[in-house]
């Protein structure tokens, strides 16, 4: 896909010398504003509804904007004095309002309008509260490629501005209402807008898992940037971006001190993976040059010897994972089973199994009741302690030890709930004599009787116990099951063994 990136400078202007903005002081009776301001009785409600009329005719959503408008107007967003103006001040299209392309009316059309008018300071204000930091760069980025920016326009009395001159706008429209004329406040939020908004590439988002968890002797090719625990990088439309080139490199601890070579993690503790990634330069040059617009597991990129450092010369860009290194490793296997938890006292309502997340810690305030079946999809071995788990919701496990497990039945599709399509238990053999059955149990599992046609008994026998079994058979999907009476079958799995 080709890329087409435009990264416009902000133009320096020649502004006006600003004095500094003093916070308002309202200990004293003189500075309390007023509510409202109205216009002068010497003006009609004629005159005032012409010029609130002119007022609203001339400030109205352009939808016709261009970049270079933007461009421009963005260098007058910090400056208060600049965005304080007299109507009909034609000089200020060249200002902070010039996306907007204001229609002024002349002053020779109605001379009571426009002096009424002039009675008036105009603010030009963030429309959606916003700071002024935040609004200019919403201009910036109209002006990097296209989009929409509002203004809110307030008028005030010009005395009371003249009294307050050093509060900033935002201030004055706080605590000022804004200019009634004929009943009408003069406080109008426009939108400009350019045409078409381009649709560039002006962001990136590099996202990746930290910390993680490793293990002693884990190669360390599982946490490059496309092993198991890979670096995804988008644009600001979806799109993958492949970097030209990650690099990996991997210290012991936090100081990035010590290198540990080798392909393996060596021992246990933190280790500290630093990732470099390396841009094309031709189609992402322009990132390099605004690090707003790169994002890293969704916060702002800023530098930081442990978290991320910048390289402009080279387009690249260096963040840094923790792996918490353990003696515990683990192997997954696909299940399609069943775990049972035991009944113990079916009384006691405080009695259930626990559950544990995946590295086998227990979850407080979390527990299956007595005597339940739950589906489960992944058995999990801890390579190192050899304690198995069943996983029984996303990140939910139950210990092998406490429940039973048993492949889940398959339906034959004719509602009745029963697994029989018609063959049944098949391959039948006679067990030696004296052949014994052990349910290890614990105390309170239930183990459940199948008949030989393949269907599900309404009975169970309790663990731990043994039994003895004179016969041996399978199922369609090669299950093994052993009889314990005249056509009761006990089906293999954990816990049952024969003897």
């Amino acid at each position: 896909m080709k890329k087409s990136i435009k990264y416009a400078g902000i133009a320096a202007a020649t502004l006006l010398t600003v004095a500094p903005i003093a916070a308002p002081s309202l200990s004293g009776v003189a500075n309390l504003p007023t509510a409202t301001q109205t216009a002068k009785a010497t003006y009609g409600p004629a005159a005032s509804e012409d010029a609130y009329n002119a007022f609203d005719s001339t400030f109205k959503d352009y939808n016709n904007a261009t970049q270079a408008d933007f461009l421009y107007g963005a260098t007058f967003a910090g400056f208060e004095s600049q965005n304080r103006f007299p109507y009909g001040a034609t000089k200020y299209l060249n200002g902070i309002l010039r996306p907007l392309h204001p229609q002024y009316q002349s002053p020779l059309n109605d001379l009571d309008t426009t002096a009424a008018l002039n009675e008036i300071v105009f603010l030009v204000v963030p429309a959606n509260g916003e700071s002024t930091s935040d609004w200019k760069q919403e201009m910036t980025a109209a002006a990097e490629h296209g989009g929409k920016v509002s203004y809110r326009i307030v008028g005030l009395s010009l005395q009371e501005v003249k009294e307050h001159a050093l509060w900033s706008n935002q201030e004055l429209v706080k605590y000022f209402g804004a200019y009634q004329l004929n009943g009408h406040a003069l406080d109008k939020t426009v939108t400009a807008k350019t045409a078409v908004q381009q649709d560039e590439i002006h962001a990136m988002n590099v996202n990746f898992d930290t910390p993680l968890d490793g293990f002693v002797g884990e190669n360390k090719a599982d946490f490059r940037s496309n092993g198991k625990y890979p670096v995804v990088i988008k644009d600001n439309k979806g799109n993958k971006v492949d970097p030209e080139d990650v690099t990996s490199t991997f210290f012991n601890g936090l100081d990035l001190a010590t290198l540990i070579n080798g392909s393996e993690l060596p021992k246990q503790g933190v280790v500290t993976q630093k990732m470099t990634i390396k841009f094309n330069r031709n189609e992402y040059r322009g990132l390099f040059a605004n690090m707003q617009q790169i994002t890293i597991n969704g916060k702002v990129y800023s530098g930081g010897l442990l978290s991320k450092i910048l390289d402009k010369v080279n387009n690249s860009i260096t963040v840094t994972r923790q792996i918490n290194v353990t003696l515990d490793n683990y192997t997954d296997t696909k299940v399609n089973g069943v775990v049972t938890t035991p009944v113990v006292n079916m009384g006691d309502k405080n009695i259930s199994t626990n559950l544990y997340d995946g590295k086998g810690n227990v979850i407080a305030g979390r527990g299956l009741g007595q005597g339940t079946d739950w589906f489960t999809d992944i058995k999990r071995v801890n390579n190192n302690s050899g304690e198995v788990m069943y996983r029984v919701s996303t990140n939910e496990w139950v210990k092998a030890k406490d429940v039973l497990f048993a492949a889940k039945d398959t339906d034959n599709g004719d509602g009745d709930g029963n697994t029989s399509d018609g063959a049944g238990l098949t391959g039948i053999e006679a067990l030696p004599d004296h052949s014994v059955v052990t349910l290890a149990g614990p105390k309170g599992f239930l183990y459940p009787l199948y008949h030989k046609d393949g269907s599900k008994s309404d009975r169970y026998l309790a663990g731990p116990s043994e039994w003895l079994a004179d016969k041996k058979a399978k199922d369609a999907d090669g299950k093994v099951y052993y009889r314990v009476s005249t056509d009761e079958w006990v089906l293999t799995g954990d816990g049952v063994t024969l003897g």
